[in-house]
This record gives C-alpha cells, sequence and structure tokens, in this order.
C-alpha cells in the first residue's frame, strides 16, 4: 500500500532532523499525489532531490553537486537500484531503500564529496 505524499514528507523531515550534514528542507510541491523536496545540506553546492508520485508508487532520490546527480537511488523503471558515487551512470538493483537509509549513505561519504 502507498503512502500519501504528506507522509513521505513526514519521514524525511525527521531524518533530516537529526542529521548533522542537513542546512534545511525546501518543500517544492506537496499535493495529492506528488511531493517534491529539496534537502540542502551543510556543504553549500550540495543538495539532496527527493520525488514521490503515490499514485505510480515512484520514488527518487538524488545527491546533486552543481546540477549533477553524484549518488541516486530510485525505482524507476526497474525496480529499486542505486547509481553509486564511482558510476553514477550504473544501475546496480538493490532492496528498496528509505530515504533515512540514502541520507546515512550521503553522511558515510560527505568527507569524500
Amino acid at each position: 500500500m502507498n503512502i500519501s505524499p504528506l507522509q513521505r514528507l513526514v519521514e524525511v523531515q525527521q531524518a533530516c532532523y537529526t542529521s548533522p550534514i542537513v542546512s534545511y528542507v525546501e518543500e517544492i510541491l506537496v499535493d495529492v499525489d506528488l511531493l517534491k523536496v529539496r534537502v540542502y545540506l551543510t556543504e553549500g553546492e550540495l543538495f539532496i532531490e527527493v520525488f514521490y508520485n503515490c499514485a505510480t508508487d515512484k520514488t527518487s532520490f538524488a545527491l546533486i553537486r552543481a546540477g549533477q546527480r553524484v549518488y541516486g537511488a530510485d525505482n524507476a523503471k526497474m525496480g529499486w537500484h542505486k547509481h553509486p558515487f564511482d558510476a553514477v551512470n550504473r544501475h546496480i538493483p538493490c532492496p528498496p531503500v528509505t530515504f533515512a537509509e540514502f541520507l546515512t549513505d550521503v553522511e558515510d561519504h560527505f568527507v569524500d564529496l
């Protein structure tokens, strides 16, 4: 069963609240079916783009630097997969990823970014 965009937003906010690398969260779009959020990090040029569509159950998380994805995870087209830090154009199948898990991955690599 899909959750609502508002429920997904709360998940994102809760994970961000406890993260030492999050500066602030910008809610770009929250409506009946869609959620789009930008999570700004303490390193000024980095942010995480969060997208969720409850009608299609599509979710994507992307770490962006200078307009380019440098890490990502989503369930579009081929099911859950990651775009790893060292090969962002690859699709590595994985189990479903929560935003908290994605943020932890970013935190673990933060000093390398």
